[in-house]
């Protein structure tokens, strides 16, 4: 997968990290479901027994070590944010399939964390005389940073429905 996200691929990995994470819900007896192309906040809704949740997907290659969101033009992050049935998997695609990641964690503790780290790069000394800038619109988890954090998350998928 070398270089493909540079090469235009983005979407196609964005959409392979969608279909997986369908596949596992399904996979689970949960009736899981796309949302259409370019829905403004959710990827997947997703119903077990009464429960309904709204589930947001950030795919990465694995030769990435970060997720990329970019902040929409109110400076927000992600649309219609809730605290109930609102989640994130973060899918780690790999080249073989039994490698797969998926993170699956409440949004709002996402976009603390995002908003937590973005605040302290601000803060953080400048490179090169230059500060860093308030007004940039590139948000960024880093796997190597957050994998302590991360690591409760990893495949679980029992959140969904607590």
């Amino acid at each position: 997968m070398p270089g493909r996200i540079k090469s235009g691929e983005g979407t196609l990995i964005g959409n392979a990290g969608e279909f997986y994470v369908a596949a596992e819900l399904l996979k689970r007896g949960i009736i899981a479901a796309l949302t259409p192309r370019n829905a403004p906040a959710f990827d997947i809704l997703a119903t077990n027994g009464g429960k309904t949740v709204r589930v947001r997907v950030k795919t990465k290659s694995a030769e990435y070590t970060d997720w990329q969101w970019m902040t929409k033009k109110d400076g927000s992050i992600f649309r219609d944010l809730s605290n109930n049935g609102d989640f994130t998997v973060l899918v780690n695609l790999t080249p073989e399939t039994k490698d797969l990641a998926f993170y699956v964690l409440p949004t709002a503790l996402l976009h603390q964390w995002l908003a937590d780290d973005f605040d302290a790069w601000v803060k953080a000394p400048p490179k090169r005389d230059k500060p860093h800038d308030l007004k940039n619109k590139k948000r960024h988890l880093s796997y190597p940073k957050f994998t302590t954090q991360l690591a409760p998350y990893l495949n679980n998928w029992e959140i969904l429905w607590k």
